[in-house]
């Protein structure tokens, strides 16, 4: 730790993902808010670089930063980063428009006669990047998750993967309600998975910070204010101002 009462500081890279992360919202937006907070028990403040996921990803493996939050976990992160405790657990489901067919979906077969959106470098699920490998005619892959919204609505796909709270406040944050109430979602979820900072394997302080994140995750948590960051990420608490809660 720094001697005479000096501050360390880290820059983490990171991305554009409301309610979760981003640069207009309260607190950088739930987890960027309860990153800080951890490493702030610590004595560490706290810089967000800001930048598209992938070049957030490719900087951070390389060690132009401390960390990059946050990722799904997933076995292609761990050649190169270490991961930490778990700050998130998320379902990942399809959105559609509205329509006739059966709510509930048993296997990615079922999508056959369907044209599925994806997010350039996000994680989904192996059996899925299968499926697109197999299927490339029915997949249409894009930067954005607003921007496979705006596809589902005008038509040019029939639906797309993403974590429900993210996907919802997309929906009503960008669209008039007539159009966010063509939108529904699939059961069962795709996947549920855990969100993490990645901490770069070649960054020789790497398993420092992840140990004094984790400590300080585990004092916000014995504080209560982790359990009070996640009443108000349900309750709109990280909406951005003025913006329906």
């Amino acid at each position: 730790m720094p001697l005479s009462g000096a501050q360390e500081s880290i820059d983490i890279a990171t991305g554009e993902w409301p309610p979760y992360t981003s640069a207009s919202l309260p607190q950088d937006g739930y987890v960027n808010h309860v990153v800080r907070s951890a490493f702030g028990e610590m004595g560490i403040q706290v810089s967000f670089i800001y930048q598209p996921w992938a070049r957030s990803y490719e900087g951070a493996k390389k060690g132009d930063y401390a960390a990059t939050s946050y990722w799904y976990q997933d076995p292609k992160h761990q050649a190169d980063f270490l991961l930490s405790t778990p700050l998130t657990k998320e379902k990942v489901v399809f959105f559609r428009r509205k329509s006739g067919r059966p709510l509930h979906w048993d296997e990615l077969a079922d999508f056959d006669d369907l044209r599925i959106g994806l997010s350039r470098s996000y994680t989904y699920t192996q059996a899925l990047w299968e499926y697109a490998n197999a299927n490339p005619h029915r997949i249409s892959v894009v930067n954005t998750d607003t921007q496979n919204i705006k596809m589902l609505l005008l038509e040019r796909i029939d639906l797309f993967p993403v974590q429900e709270l993210v996907g919802w406040n997309l929906v009503h944050g960008l669209f008039a309600p007539e159009q966010a109430n063509r939108i529904e979602t699939l059961q069962p979820p795709l996947s549920e998975k855990t969100g993490h900072l990645l901490f770069p394997k070649r960054n020789a302080g790497s398993e420092r910070w992840r140990d004094l994140f984790n400590r300080g995750l585990d004092k916000l948590k014995k504080k209560g204010l982790l359990e009070q960051y996640r009443e108000d990420l349900i309750m709109g608490g990280y909406a951005r101002p003025g913006e329906d809660e």
